[in-house]
């Protein structure tokens, strides 16, 4: 089996949930991959940091500390006006690794991670061209991640210091909390000191004080990146064509559908004759619709025989994303001629299906901003909630209703009781509120009460389940933001604007005397040439054994018909 075979069957496994490690990971597709790449260098993850393996407490030495400031007072790289040591690229060298190992990324390319990021320069790259570049080993790949990011950084410091911006004292405040929390870790891990932790687990020679002033570099990027996107504008024109480019990815669709399956033989497979059954009952469903037309709704009208001769009904989807569509008959319903009332039939390997179509809506509405207070009902011991405890959720959330009613009745009072009350965790602190709402975001009672007309300050209880949750949501209607297909077409123009100024920069990496000390190569490469052999010789073994289990097959059927 070949690299690229190896690596789709990977990718097929994570996102049809058949291998156990990553059963609950999303599907990773090559625009998130390629995203990667163009965002500015990432601050580091606190909350999910990953010790593999926790080092002994070792206090260095006194030769040890000397070869340690020779590291950090030697250069790694230089770019733009910033000289970076060995010990700072060997951290974001390591983090940029982690990030793609917890991406999954590492399993799809069937990267060896048993050494962490070390021997990547004896690992050859088998991925994709980045931004026209290809590499040789999956050192110069993260190498190369790291110097582009470190690149963006620098350029928007440099438009930092053009705009005169700097970071104020509360966000000085953020990155020494995130300090505080790589404390916290050295010390439940029993290390020394938090220089020790940062040595030990993600760069020989890594200290607080280099992790900061990097942080710091980050944040001030990120708040010269908001500005910088903050000054684009677009015209209508312009808005209009980029949302056009999106081939109603993120226009809704409403539709119904019926399946017609074709019945499999005793071993599986579908005789002509099955199937041909399958397709006179898929015809007839057409042929009756097109009689019906004395009945003015469509969706009565298609449904009216699978009821009556096929005691079933036709499924009726709403507003569904055109991103998640079903590939057999997604582009027929996105194509620009459809009208109310079409119909078609679609074949596939194992039947037909039968779609009416009944609606589009472009993304064109204003999003909306709610507050709301959850109040989740407890679940039994199987995951299930009694209508008990269904009752006692709403009960608590009618009783909160009637204390905001009882005060002020203001928003600022709704947000007070969400801090106090919700558990919702992504919203209870910022007083229950979300931003920006588009339709299908949210649960569809919460959807139903976003898109309903309110009108600011409008309150009601709704019950909301997904699976992992049921309760009650106290609602408050704040108002309506921007326009959802403007803001979408916007985001995308911005990111191309960004990256576009980004990669014309002339800041790029000069490597220094020290970058050979980042992941050292101590094994040869191996020769592609026995990749490729090896890749052949597994193809070629595949071929032999389906060529010889034909043969046997077609053996047996000879016997048989002898008999």
């Amino acid at each position: 089996m070949s690299a690229s075979t190896k690596r789709k069957a990977r990718q097929a496994e994570i996102e049809a949930g058949t291998y156990k490690k990553y059963a609950t990971q999303a599907k990773r597709d090559e625009k998130k991959a390629k995203e990667r790449r163009t965002v500015i260098l990432c601050s580091i993850a606190v909350a999910v940091l990953v010790i593999a393996a926790i080092l002994l407490n070792v206090i260095p030495s006194m030769k040890e500390r000397a070869e340690l400031r020779e590291l950090r007072s030697s250069t790694a790289v230089t770019i733009g006006e910033r000289s970076y040591s060995p010990v700072e690229i060997n951290y974001l060298y390591d983090n940029e690794f982690r990030d793609f190992v917890n991406s999954y990324y590492a399993y799809i390319y069937g990267v060896n991670t048993d050494n962490g990021a070390s021997g990547l320069g004896s690992q050859r790259y088998n991925g994709d061209e980045v931004e026209g570049k290809s590499f040789e080993t999956w050192r110069d790949y993260f190498l190369d991640s790291v110097y582009t990011k470190l690149s963006h950084v620098q350029t928007l410091l440099a438009y930092a210091k053009e705009q005169g911006l700097t970071l104020d004292e509360d966000e000085i405040a953020t990155v020494d909390e995130s300090m505080g929390v790589l404390k916290t870790y050295a010390s439940q891990y029993g290390y020394p000191d938090v220089d020790t932790f940062l040595s030990r687990n993600f760069s020989r020679g890594m200290t607080l004080d280099m992790v900061r002033t990097l942080e710091l570099d980050n944040a001030l990027a990120s708040k010269a990146q908001q500005t910088y996107l903050d000054s684009l504008a677009f015209t209508a024109d312009e808005l209009q064509a980029e949302y056009d480019s999106f081939n109603g990815d993120y226009d809704t669709f409403t539709y119904a559908s019926y399946r017609v399956d074709a019945a499999p033989s005793e071993d599986g497979t579908i005789t002509d004759e099955a199937r041909a059954e399958a397709e006179a009952e898929a015809q007839a469903i057409l042929a009756s619709y097109a009689d019906g037309d004395d009945v003015e709704d469509p969706f009565e009208r298609f449904n009216g025989y699978i009821e009556s001769e096929l005691e079933d009904s036709a499924t009726r989807s709403e507003n569904i994303s055109g991103s998640r569509l079903s590939s057999l008959y997604g582009d027929w319903l996105k194509d620009e001629a459809r009208a109310v009332g079409h119909v078609e039939c679609f074949p596939d390997d194992s039947g037909f299906t039968v779609v009416l179509f009944l609606g589009r809506e472009d993304a064109f509405y204003p999003t909306v901003s709610v507050r709301h207070i959850l109040i989740q009902a407890e679940a039994d011991e199987d995951g299930t909630w009694s209508d008990e405890a269904l009752a006692t959720a709403k009960e608590e959330a009618e009783r909160i209703l009637a204390e905001w009613e009882a005060g002020e009745k203001t928003e600022e009072s709704f947000a007070e009781l969400a801090k106090q009350y919700s558990s919702d965790p992504g919203s209870s602190e910022n007083g229950g509120l979300y931003e920006n709402i588009y339709k299908g975001q949210m649960v569809q009672a919460f959807n139903d009460f976003c898109f309903a007309g309110h009108k600011s300050g409008d309150v009601e209880i709704v019950y909301g389940s997904n699976g992992g949750y049921a309760g009650y949501h106290v609602m408050y209607f704040v108002g309506e933001g921007e326009i959802y297909g403007e803001m979408l077409a916007k985001n995308s123009l911005s990111s191309k604007a960004l990256e576009e100024w980004l990669n014309a920069s002339d800041i790029t990496a000069v490597p220094g005397e020290s970058e050979a000390l980042i992941d050292p190569v101590t094994e040869p490469l191996p020769p592609l040439e026995a990749e490729t052999a090896e890749g052949e010789t597994a193809e070629a073994e595949t071929a032999e054994a389906e060529t010889a289990e034909a043969e046997t097959a077609e053996a047996e059927t000879a016997e048989d018909g002898n008999d």
